[in-house]
Order: C-alpha cells, then structure tokens, then sequence
C-alpha cells in the first residue's frame, strides 16, 4: 500500500476504483465496502483507492465526537487491508467548500482518476452536503464513473452496525459486542507512566497508562490482556478516579499483569479488553477493596481459562 498525505501530494498511477469514508473504527462495515472495492478493481484492472480524512470533519466542523481509533491503530487497520493506495487528504477550507461539481471533476477525475466509485448509500458531499446519491451517480454518469451505494452492514437482530453504536457500546461497557463489530478487542494504547506505586502494598502492583485515545470505555474492572514488545499476558484492567483511594476526579488506566515482574516504565503498551467485570464501586474500607480485587482476579483467571483460541491483536 502507498499512502499519500494530502492530495497535493497524490499520484495515483493509472485509472482507479475508490470508496470514500471516514472509517472510525475500521468496523465490520468498512471492511465489507473495501472488500468489494477490491474485487471490483480486480475485476476491472483498476488501482483500489481508500480516500479518507484529517481530521474528521466532524472535527473541523467543532461537532462533538470521541474517535474509536488512535491515530496509530488506525493506520495499522488501514495498512491490513492491502489496497493499492491510501490518500488520507486533509479537510481543510478548501475541501470543505468544494461544491459536489468540483468535488466529482477536481478530486474524484482530475486527482484519483476513478472510473468506480463506492460510498455509503447515506453518502453526502461536497459544501454544506448539498451533495447526494442521486446527484453523485448523474456527475458519475458524465465522468464515466460507475457508482456502487452499500447499505449498512446489520447484526443478527437487524441491527446497523456504525461507528456511533460502537461508541455506545463501550461507553456502556459492552467490550465483548463492540470487539465483535471491530473485528478485534478494543484497546487502550499509549506510554507506560509512573504511579503513586500503592497497589504492590496491597499484593496488586499495577502499571498506569498514559492513555492515548479518545472513547475511554466505561469505568470498571476489566478481564485483559496487555501487549508489551510484541508479547502478551493476561491481566486485570481498571479505568476509573479511585473513589475509595482518592477524592480526585481523574482518570486512572491502570493494568495489573498476571506472572510478571519487570519495570517497563516508559513503553509504549496496549491494554486489550476482552470482558466487563464490574464497575468503578467505593468501598468502605481497603479491606474490602483487596477482598474483591481478589474475587475479580479469580473471575478473570476462570475467563481466560474457559476460553479456547481468543485471537489477540
């Protein structure tokens, strides 16, 4: 895969089947939509081209949204699905004021030299979204583009499977069904910082992340995994503030990592979620807090134990 930073910079060398996104997440259906682009550019001897952008325009825009992936973990999702380029152009001014005429002859022909196209079926572009699926398939028409519009990927129970739901999901702690639609556990990355070094007084030391992402998933405790220089362990997962250590509102990721001793402070490490034990409780003592510490270690220990094959990432 060849990636272009900024379409200023792009050169796409032949004529191109394209999908367009922002593919929060790389989900389940992002993945179906670049699939079929690749076998329709097979099939078609064109180049496959995702287009996608920085920032989300939601961002641009000062709409509120929690992204799903870090920077880094989407572009090794991007880098996993093997097209011929990635453009990830920025959204700036200029772009955002494109009308969808120019959007279709100055980025789509003139740029990326599409001769196929799929987006969404809710698909809207160009200023202001003025442009739709019917205006882009007769400004395809005109270029000699073939337009293809996906509908949404569901779920068992009829159910869209998006980027929003997904944000829902972990905000509710729903680790286990938003893996699923990610195709992969959720991870917390980032560096691996020091602590107040007060769970190895009580037999549970812990590292503490300096989480990178947006979409912090819901307080609790957390069956995991932690991914250090290409190994994993299994571990016991805690986001929340402490409330029965500390009065202070602030965040604290923290793992602590079953049958491992060493002192990894500033790597870069993942701490992958596999299951919602139980959430963020104030306790009235620390008696309490290390009593179910341990019953949540046994549980997490039982979970792993019962499950064959999990695939980690």
């Amino acid at each position: 895969m060849i990636v272009f930073h900024g379409l200023e910079n792009t050169k796409i060398e032949g004529e191109s089947a394209v999908c367009i996104g922002n593919f929060d997440g790389l989900h389940l259906g992002h993945r179906l939509i670049i699939s079929v682009l690749k076998e329709e550019a097979k099939a078609r001897d064109l180049k496959s081209v995702i287009m996608t952008f920085n920032p989300h325009p939601f961002k641009y825009f000062h709409k509120p949204i929690k992204l799903i992936s870090t920077p880094k973990k989407r572009m090794e999702k991007f880098y996993q699905q093997e097209t011929d380029y990635l453009v990830i152009a920025d959204f700036n001014e200029v772009l955002a004021n494109l009308s969808p005429e120019q959007f279709v002859k100055e980025i789509l022909v003139d740029k990326l030299h599409a001769k196929f196209l799929i987006v969404g079926n809710d698909y809207r572009f160009g200023a202001g979204k003025s442009g739709d699926t019917s205006l882009l398939s007769k400004l395809g028409a005109e270029y000699g583009i073939t337009c293809m519009f996906a509908h949404k990927l569901k779920d068992r129970d009829g159910k869209d499977i998006s980027s929003s739901r997904i944000r829902s999901l972990l905000e509710s702690g729903q680790v286990e069904e938003a893996g699923r639609f990610l195709s992969c556990p959720y991870s917390l990355e980032g560096e691996v910082i020091h602590g107040d070094k007060l769970g190895r007084t009580f037999g549970y030391p812990t590292i503490n992340l300096k989480a990178e992402n947006e979409m912090i998933p819901a307080f609790g405790v957390y069956a995991a995994k932690v991914k250090i220089k290409d190994r994993i362990y299994n571990a016991m997962a805690y986001i929340g503030s402490r409330p029965t250590i500390d009065n202070k509102p602030e965040l604290r990721v923290e793992a602590n990592i079953f049958d491992f001793n060493e002192e990894i402070y500033g790597e870069y490490v993942e701490i992958i979620l596999y299951k919602y034990i139980r959430s963020d409780i104030k306790f009235n003592s620390f008696d309490e807090l290390i009593a179910q510490m341990g019953r949540d270690k046994e549980e997490i220990q039982l979970y792993f134990k019962n499950i064959d094959n999990i695939k980690t990432y």
